[in-house]
């Protein structure tokens, strides 16, 4: 099977040839996959350790200074003389200690407001068991009843804490029930007093879940998880993406930072750690290997299944080639040869031929692609037609759409004209076609020429290029400039290329989405030219009279049932308008025409009825007083004008029925905000997934139905409910913020300050005079 006849382009040594330089290449790839797993693999783990202690150091240097600033913070309060002088009292509450003990109090910062990382914090006295808070003043048993420590009895904990004099200690995270509210806290303690000699001691609590922030910065998909150990070998706070991590024994991670693999649970894992040089404690990741390098796997899976797949596709199309070389490579010889008129190359010269030819082709494909790009601008062309047809009703939108299309249509007033080549009439053939192309692009080069400069030429017809012109200002005397220009351009056309060329030009128009009524009227007047034979230019202004047909192009037809339908009264009355000033004043149209287009644009009205929900019969009995009184220019203007009052109806009817759901929506919203305020995921995008709406939409609305934005109107909901549960409750500030809506009593603090100039709690102590 894999020997070929001779005879058949060479025979075996071709198959050979060919076969040998494929398998080499193809089984390159297997090579470099397999270097650059390898290579990838090594990358990786130091790219996933370096990550990880970049982060862990981060974390690390985070935790000292916060560590740093609870001792330093500790330390001032040791040093405070109002806090030195209760250390040896024993009755803080007989004579004038009750004033010290105020004093005290009110002198005692709230530092949770300032550093997020502060929980609470207090001060015991080991003499008096008086107990400081930065909010309140305990005995202690009444202290321990509002801040206990599961696993702790009361005694055993107050003699942790004033038992032994401790410069610094750190107790590990554990839960502590505060004011009936579970938290997990980390407890930093420091001694009142001498050593040897406690009088008491300083506690500053901090959230557990501060630390889990830092350390949930770290990857711990899969099952990893991450930890910190202190000096006593006891685990401080954990991380974890499963419910119970597994630890690693501390004795293995040595020196001051490294990375180890180690199987836990059955699972390979890649630990990283570094330790602090400050208190001793171990900062350490665990990730599976797998979730480490599933991208090497990845590559490597993609690498050598592309490898083998190309290797065995390789294979068989080099046999193909080999064994049916003859046939096709004479075929292509032997059609290059017809084709170019090259003489029958032999040999190896054969693909030598073959590549020549091809470059050339690609290099004739490339020529010809860039030819087309230069001549058809489709967008702009499709732009073009559109604002032509009047598919564009907005004055202020219609520059800005033409732009983004790449048409600069900057002008005030604008024109168009109609250019048509003569001598194409009838049918055309595909030499013809040809040839009317390249005259259309001849004769835009001689309108470049002789300056007669439109703001855009289009190709409209195999004969016909619309011209579009522009002016900043309404010109004067600007049709005999534009007529001596299109004079000068005909002739020229008519000297160099012996074509006759007509140029019917339409009325100015203010605006640019009015010019479709100025390209009808172009068009009307082309066609008046050539029932008459005219040549030259002409202007729609010199085309007698009686030649004149009623305006009421199909597309301004569309456009006002489009405006009607949307309840747009104004733009209807003034298309209205434009068509009474049109028809009945500048035309001077006679009655007949004048019946005839009120007749049509009553059948408009006919067929828009049912679209809005409104009897058709409704038309017919408002005509019906009109039908005898259309023969004179007073009935058709009372039934222009009756039928324009149908048109105010048709909007009346639909933007009522615009309220009605405005209001039935606005409902929705104000219910859904007073009853769910207190969510603390309630927002903009939340209650428009809940409607159903968009949420550019929704903004909109509410700004427009209630004069005020969706975000403002919910911070004042929840503040105003705020001041009240700060007047009438006793409940704590955080409390109170979770009840409103806030995920965090900072942040609830920060916004009351914001928004009333004075802190919540200065708030519930001054009332309502606060507020005034």
């Amino acid at each position: 099977m894999w020997l070929i006849q001779k005879g058949e382009a060479g025979g075996h040594p071709v198959f050979l040839r060919l076969l040998v330089p494929n398998l080499l290449f193809l089984l390159l790839p297997l090579l470099v996959g397999w270097v650059i797993y390898h290579q990838t693999l090594i990358e990786m783990e130091k790219e996933v350790t370096t990550a990880n202690f970049n982060m862990l150091q981060q974390n690390r240097e985070i935790l000292d200074r916060r560590l740093q600033e609870l001792s330093s913070i500790a330390m001032q309060l040791t040093e405070d003389t109002r806090i030195m002088q209760f250390q040896r009292i024993t009755d803080p509450y007989q004579g004038a200690n009750v004033n010290r003990v105020l004093e005290t109090r009110k002198s005692l910062y709230h530092y949770g407001l300032a550093n997020n990382f502060i929980f609470k914090y207090f001060i015991l006295f080991k003499n008096s068991n008086l107990v400081f808070t930065e909010d309140s003043t305990y005995s202690y048993p009444e202290f321990y009843r509002n801040f206990r420590y599961e696993g702790w009895e009361e005694d055993a904990f107050r003699n942790e804490l004033v038992s032994v004099y401790r410069h610094k200690k750190i107790l590990p995270a554990q839960e502590v029930i505060v004011n009936d509210q579970p938290y997990t806290l980390l407890t930093y303690l420091r001694s009142l007093g001498m050593p040897g000699y406690p009088q008491g001691a300083i506690g500053i609590t901090v959230d557990n879940r501060e630390l889990q922030k830092l350390l949930r910065g770290l990857d711990l998909s899969g099952g990893g998880w991450a930890c910190i150990v202190d000096e006593e070998g006891k685990v401080v706070s954990t991380a974890s993406s499963s419910d119970t991590p597994a630890w690693l024994d501390p004795a293995l991670l040595k020196g001051e930072k490294g990375s180890i693999e180690r199987t836990i649970d059955g699972k390979s894992m890649l630990v990283t750690y570094s330790k602090s040089p400050t208190n001793d404690w171990t900062y350490l990741v665990a990730q599976p290997v797998r979730v480490v390098l599933q991208k090497v796997l990845y590559i490597k899976k993609i690498t050598f299944s592309l490898a083998f797949l190309f290797l065995a596709l390789g294979l068989l199309y080099a046999y193909l080639i080999a064994y049916r070389n003859s046939r096709p490579l004479k075929g292509i010889l032997d059609t290059l040869r017809e084709r170019a008129g090259a003489a029958d190359p032999a040999g190896r010269d054969a693909y030598r031929f073959i590549r020549d030819h091809v470059t050339r082709l690609l290099e004739n494909n490339s020529d010809l692609e860039e030819r087309i790009a230069r001549e058809a601008p489709f967008l702009q062309a499709a732009s073009f037609e559109r604002l032509l047809r009047g598919d564009y009703s907005s004055p202020t939108d219609t520059p800005v759409l033409l732009r983004h299309a790449g048409i600069e249509a900057e002008g005030r007033w604008f024109r168009a004209a109609v250019l048509q080549l003569q001598g194409f009439e009838g049918s055309l053939s595909r030499e013809m076609l040809v040839d009317l192309d390249g005259k259309r692009v001849l004769v835009k080069d001689v309108l470049t020429r002789e300056q007669v400069q439109p703001l855009l030429a289009h190709d409209m017809a195999e004969d016909q290029i619309a011209l579009l012109f522009a002016y900043p200002s309404r010109p004067d005397n600007d049709w005999e400039r534009v007529r001596l220009r299109l004079e000068r351009a005909a002739a020229e056309i008519q000297t160099e290329l012996h074509i006759q060329v007509r140029f019917a030009v339409g009325p100015l128009q203010e605006e640019l989405v009015n010019i479709s009524r100025s390209y009808e009227e172009a068009r009307n007047t082309l066609e008046y030219m050539r029932w008459r034979g005219l040549d030259g230019v002409m202007a729609y202004d010199q085309i007698p009279g009686e030649n004149r047909s009623y305006y009421y192009p199909s597309d301004l037809e569309v456009r006002l049932s489009h405006l009607a339908k949307a309840g747009e009264q104004e733009a209807v009355e003034t298309l209205l308008n434009e068509l009474y000033n049109v028809n009945f004043k500048e035309k001077q149209l006679s009655i007949l025409m004048l019946r005839l287009l009120v007749n049509e644009m009553w059948g408009t009205l006919v067929k828009l009825l049912p679209q809005v929900g409104m009897d058709e019969t409704y038309v017919l009995d408002t005509v019906k007083p009109f039908a005898d009184d259309m023969k004179s220019y007073e009935g058709l203007e009372r039934s222009l004008s009756s039928l324009a009052g149908v048109y105010r109806d048709i909007c009346i009817c639909v933007n009522e029925h615009k309220k009605s759901q405005n209001i039935g929506l606005l409902e929705s919203i104000m219910a859904l905000l007073q009853d769910s305020y207190s969510d603390s995921d309630l927002c903009l995008d939340s209650v428009a997934g809940r409607l159903d709406i968009s949420k550019g939409y929704l903004s909109q609305f509410f700004k427009e139905q209630t004069g005020v934005n969706f975000s403002d109107y919910l911070e004042d909901l929840r503040m105003n409910r705020a001041k009240e549960l700060l007047e009438t409750s006793g409940l704590p500030v955080y409390e109170i913020a979770l009840k409103v809506g806030y995920g965090s009593s900072n942040t609830f603090c920060r916004a009351f300050k914001r928004l009333n100039g004075v802190s919540a709690t200065a708030y519930r102590e001054g009332g309502a005079e606060n507020e005034s």
